[in-house]
């Protein structure tokens, strides 16, 4: 009861490798479309970082042509300071002009004081 023809044991045997085969070839095929389609989005989401990273890249670009240059900093400095001086030059002989000005009013009641003792 046990015993089986050589060709249907070969015959199970070769059906058996070939389903197997079969199941096999449809598991590499639906693998390597998934791999595609993982490779897809792949490139699609790298090319949208690209733009981002392009789009930024021109923004800097832009903004480049308003930066001040270190010679027109240099320029903008000695202005800045050539109008400072002269403002604290303005100012310093404004004060001293007070100072005169206070001088002579402080002096005048000692003039008149003067000139009161000496026409007695």
């Amino acid at each position: 009861m046990n015993d089986v023809s050589l060709r249907d044991y070969v015959d199970t045997r070769i059906s058996s490798l070939e389903d197997k085969i079969d199941s096999l070839s449809r598991f590499t095929a639906q693998h390597f479309l998934l791999s595609e389609a993982a490779v897809k989005k792949a490139e699609e989401s790298m090319l949208i970082r690209l733009e981002g990273m392009n789009e930024f890249r021109a923004q800097i670009r832009e903004e480049r042509v308003t930066y001040a240059t270190k010679v027109d900093l240099l320029n903008m400095e000695k202005l800045i300071y050539n109008r400072l001086k002269s403002l604290e030059e303005a100012r310093a002989f404004s004060a001293g002009k007070m100072w005169v000005v206070m001088a002579v009013f402080a002096s005048i009641p000692t003039i008149l004081a003067l000139i009161a003792l000496f026409i007695r």
